[in-house]
């Protein structure tokens, strides 16, 4: 005859016993968590070396309402910020920039990091490539 091993003692009782409290609502099992956002609302000025037009100042206003971020862009143009989210101190978000030879809309990826007043980060579309960029906060 074979021989099985019996389920612990502890096992005999904790799944029913789990199964009951989750039925009743106290207690939920671990689930992965969300990573918080943090506040990176304010307005930032930012210092871009663009190519073909050097060193550019832009100024980003970001206005977050839970871990969505909307905003503005503002250089040569203002852009609305579109699809911006934010996890942890980074808000990512494209913004349109206006091609200034034909004026065609070129979509630009941005990633910008907070670190108390400062800010750094990247912005990247496929005829820029990435470019990396540093700044403060002017407001906010």
């Amino acid at each position: 005859m074979k021989k099985t091993n019996p389920k612990p003692p502890c096992l005999a009782w904790s799944l029913p016993l789990v199964a009951s409290l989750s039925l009743a609502g106290l207690y939920a099992p671990a689930v992965h968590a969300q990573t918080a956002c943090e506040d990176v609302s304010g307005i930032w000025a930012v210092d871009l070396n663009l190519p073909g037009s050097g060193q550019n100042r832009v100024t980003i206003t970001l206005e977050q309402t839970g871990c969505e971020v909307a905003g503005v862009v503002e250089g040569r143009n203002t852009t609305p910020i579109q699809d911006g989210e934010v996890e942890g101190w980074t808000a990512s978000f494209t913004a349109t920039a206006r091609n200034q030879t034909n004026g065609q809309g070129i979509g630009v990826v941005w990633e910008v990091t907070v670190d108390g007043d400062d800010v750094s980060g990247t912005l990247s579309s496929p005829m820029m490539g990435t470019i990396a960029f540093t700044g403060t906060r002017v407001e906010g």
